[in-house]
């Protein structure tokens, strides 16, 4: 009993370090996005009509970026469910785990439409400023 007892803890616990894990990198990456863009405005010096031009733009990512975080936590509490359950093989791990990477496929992929969405809005100095520091957080991403 106290065997089946700590394996149910020791489950619990990788779901939980799984979970905020993965949280604290989704953070990580949002604070990242959110520095670019305060260095977009004040190092790249975007004229008022980049300024509308881009807010639509910006405004469009954040919500994208918003939801996929959320379904990002939902599928992270459902591995945790899933870990909870005891089974190493059970397909609702496998599932779960599915879910999450797709869904860090899906932000990054976001993101890319993002970056270069903006980019058309730049001039081409500034374009390629932009990529320069996207380039450079990816190298200095884990």
């Amino acid at each position: 009993m106290k065997r089946i007892a700590g394996f149910f803890i020791a489950v619990v616990a990788v779901a939980m370090l799984s979970s905020f894990l993965t949280i604290r990198w989704v953070e990580a990456r949002h604070a990242a996005i959110r520095d670019s863009h305060e260095w977009l405005h004040s190092e790249l010096k975007i004229s008022p009509e980049q300024h509308r031009a881009l807010e639509s733009i910006e405004t469009k990512f954040a919500e994208k970026n918003r939801k996929v975080r959320e379904e990002m936590r939902t599928a992270n509490h459902e591995l945790a469910l899933a870990i909870a359950k005891g089974q190493p093989d059970a397909p609702e791990i496998s599932a779960a785990i599915g879910k999450i990477h797709l869904r860090m496929g899906e932000l990054q992929n976001a993101s890319i439409d993002h970056l270069f969405e903006m980019r058309a809005h730049l001039t081409p100095e500034q374009g390629a400023a932009l990529l320069r520091v996207a380039q450079q957080s990816l190298d200095e991403a884990p």
